[in-house]
Parts: C-alpha cells; structure tokens; sequence
C-alpha cells in the first residue's frame, strides 16, 4: 500500500520543514512540496462537461492548498482501482 501523502505548498517553506520534522521517519505518510505553480487549472471549465470524482478530489487538494498550505490525501485516496483488490 502506499504511504499518505501530506502536501505542502511552494509558497509555505516553513510548513514543509516542520513536517518534515514531524513525521521523521514514519513509513505510513510522505512529506512532498507541491511544485505545480501555475499548473492548476481554473474555473473556466465548460458548464456541460461532466466532473469526475478524481477531479472534484483534485479540486479540494488545490483549495486546500491555497487557503491553508497543506493537503493531507489518505493512502487508500492514491490507489488506484485495479490496486484496491
């Protein structure tokens, strides 16, 4: 199974470090900075197209990570279905 990812933001430095420091060693969660600045799509979205559930998901992490600097996604959110089994 693979780890939890907590997710910090470019723009929050010192949040990275600290979590770092927090987890230390655990192999249960994984501390990545977030390095898709200006990657991230905005809300100019056609009002027809479907929303998958992988892509509401996506849009929560960004949000969170915009307001807060942090995302924390579960390690059973990174398996993919054929993984599940």
């Amino acid at each position: 199974m693979k780890p939890a990812l907590f997710i910090v933001s470019v723009y929050r430095p010192d949040l990275y470090e600290a979590a770092l420091e927090a987890v230390g060693c655990a192999s249960d969660i994984e501390v990545v900075l977030d390095r898709r600045v200006g990657e991230r799509r905005g809300p100019d979205r056609p009002a027809d197209r479907t929303v998958t559930d992988r892509e509401r998901r996506q849009m929560a992490i960004d949000e969170q990570l915009r307001t807060d600097g942090w995302a924390l996604v579960a390690a059973e959110a990174r398996q993919r279905p054929s993984e599940a089994s």
